[in-house]
């Protein structure tokens, strides 16, 4: 992968004449683009080879966060994964943000930051790496802030890592909030949503324990937060005993809020959508369906014994070698997709349940997914129950397993994060829309990936390195 800097210079003489392709249709307008969004606001990253993404109403660039119009930014907070430095600045000089104070969790970055700062090249950022204690869990979560000048803030969660490549090649996930207000003085609430959005973004940054967020914790309890639609979906790492993060969360607001047809919870299924696989166990009725797909198999209308005898169906949407061979980039693309061969050959089984990536609809079948979504949607593929945006791949790792010791703590290794949309709260209806057919509806809800759902031929086999 070329740096941010590499890449600069080769298509352009510096900066100054650098453009985004999406940005340039919409510089100075972002804030109309947001609220045409309304009520999801989750968009898509732009491909650059196909300018037909360019243009989408629901495509998203990175400079368009930094858009004026969506207020007068005083500082950024980004905890991601992998920071590409020359890049990230250079979108901050393009929309004359640059020397924006900016507060920076991350694990990998191309550049050596604390030798920057020994040379007072970066004055206006703050940065700390963050290292997992385990050797496969990661600071894998990607959310930023944005602070204005009036006090609000507005919170930003999605799938990309802040490079080049993953804002231009890949297919990713943006959700984007609304700008949330500073309470106002005579205020006595918590500020606090229906979703307890504001309690669990809270309580995920206070789990990093890191002085550097202090600032920012803050600012968050000082901002309202009540017209959060959606549920914060957190992972750390360490030991739960309490239901409070990864599947296990999940599954608590599922159990609650998701809304199926009465005494037919199992005919609809749950699609899961990643760019990498962890090992996930000799037989499918380990961790899988013991663990993983009980929890998303929750909702308000329970019955053990039908859902005992009734599996539910599980499909997993994961780009076979043939979808990376026809990528634009050809096996190049495989880059964003790090399923490794020797795990697959030990859980062969899980090929029955994996589908093709296809995303002719957005015009995204030919960019490979670095995007991760989870969701129930009907058998017919119409309505939908819930759905997932996160920074979660399908692993152990991300999600947690459960310890054989006499507490049954959820054991969890990564950080990552997600935002669940349930209609009651979002659409105030019990599913959302999904069919094409109704797609001029104001509340369709667009999907990232095509339905229905074309499962793997004999000979297909799925992308691994």
């Amino acid at each position: 992968m070329a740096s941010g800097s590499e890449s600069l210079k080769r298509k352009a003489t510096g900066p100054d004449s650098y453009i985004d392709e999406v940005w340039k249709f919409t510089k100075g307008t972002v804030d109309k683009k947001l609220e045409k969004s309304e009520p999801f606001r989750i968009f898509m990253s732009p491909i650059e080879c196909d300018p037909g993404t360019h243009t989408e109403e629901l495509t998203l660039s990175f400079p368009e966060l930094l858009d004026q119009s969506l207020g007068d930014l005083t500082e950024s907070l980004h905890i991601n994964f992998m920071v590409e430095l020359g890049w990230f600045l250079a979108q901050h000089f393009i929309t004359d943000q640059k020397g924006k104070n900016i507060t920076l969790l991350y694990e990998h970055c191309d550049e050596d930051l604390s030798e920057l700062d020994l040379k007072k090249k970066i004055p206006h950022l703050k940065h700390k790496k963050i290292i997992n204690k385990n050797a496969f869990g990661h600071q894998h979560s990607k959310v930023s802030m944005f602070a204005y000048a009036d006090g609000s803030l507005r919170v930003v969660v999605m799938s990309a890592n802040l490079c080049e490549d993953d804002w231009t090649r890949f297919t990713q996930g943006i959700w984007v909030s609304p700008k949330f207000p500073l309470k106002k003085e005579d205020d006595l609430s918590d500020g606090n949503s229906k979703t307890d959005f504001k309690i669990d973004i809270l309580r995920y940054l206070k789990s990093y324990n890191e002085q550097l967020l202090s600032h920012w914790i803050e600012k968050v309890e000082k901002v309202d937060f009540s017209q959060a639609n959606v549920f914060f979906i957190p992972s750390v790492p360490g030991k739960h005993q309490e239901q409070l993060w990864g599947h296990l969360y999940l599954k608590s607001i599922l159990e609650k809020h998701a809304h199926l047809p009465f005494r037919v919870p199992s005919e609809w299924p749950i699609i899961a959508q990643c760019s990498s696989l962890g090992s996930l166990g000799t037989t499918e009725n380990g961790w899988l369906k013991s663990e993983f797909i009980n929890s998303l198999s929750a909702s308000t209308y329970y019955d053990p014994s039908i859902r005992d005898g009734y599996p539910v169906p599980f499909k997993l949407i994961y780009p076979s070698e043939k979808n990376v061979l026809n990528s634009w980039n050809g096996p190049l693309d495989g880059v964003c997709l790090p399923y490794n061969k020797m795990t697959h050959k030990k859980q062969k089984w899980l090929k029955r349940y994996m589908c093709s990536w296809e995303c002719y609809s957005r015009k995204r079948s030919k960019a490979m997914p670095h995007i991760k979504t989870y969701c129930r949607v009907s058998s017919c593929y119409s309505k939908m129950s819930w759905f997932l945006l996160t920074s979660a791949n399908l692993s152990v790792a991300a999600w947690g397993r459960k310890l054989k010791s006499e507490d049954q703590s959820n054991y969890i290794m990564a950080h990552e994060a997600g935002v669940l949309l349930l209609p009651s709260f979002v659409t105030g209806t019990d599913t959302f829309h999904i069919d094409p057919i109704e797609n001029s509806k104001p509340l369709y809800f667009s999907f990232p990936f095509d339905l229905p759902l074309t499962t793997y031929d004999l000979e297909d086999e799925p992308w691994t390195i």
